[in-house]
């Protein structure tokens, strides 16, 4: 039997209770597929630069940076939010069979409100790297 000393608020302790549980980790939960959609899209663009710079055979590091840019607006992330680099042994004028690497640091949001924006964030970087064709590549 409940007394009348022992009533609880619980119209407030359940809104306290979503507040202080439910909504965070919904956000997270809501945040979580964004991350893998960026690791993924590094990915893509690591493994595309380092290509095209093996095939061309020269080592453009405009060029890389100016591909690794509009592939991630093409698949939605901003500008600002991509890193490309690339190291090329030997300098400019790639040498048939050596690697090359592509590096693409993409800016993960920490938590991301739908409608409102991100709050925080940190970087996770892809590499790759692509041999260099031993006889198509110029000398």
């Amino acid at each position: 039997m409940t007394g009348a000393s022992e009533r609880g608020f619980i119209a407030a302790e359940l809104a306290m209770g979503i507040g202080l549980l439910v909504f965070p980790i919904a956000l997270l939960v809501l945040t979580l597929p964004g991350w893998s959609e960026r690791r993924a899209t590094a990915r893509v663009i690591t493994r595309e630069v380092a290509r095209r710079i093996a095939r061309d055979g020269v080592c453009d590091r405009g060029a890389a940076r100016a591909l690794g840019v509009t592939m991630a607006r093409n698949l939605g992330v901003p500008a600002d939010g991509i890193e490309v680099d690339v190291v090329c042994p030997g300098g400019a004028a790639l040498t048939p069979g050596a690697d090359v690497e592509a590096r693409v640091t993409v800016r993960m949001p920490a938590v991301e409100i739908p409608g409102i924006g991100a709050v925080g964030s940190w970087s996770w970087t892809a590499r790759h790297r692509e041999p260099v064709d031993r006889y198509g590549a110029a000398p």
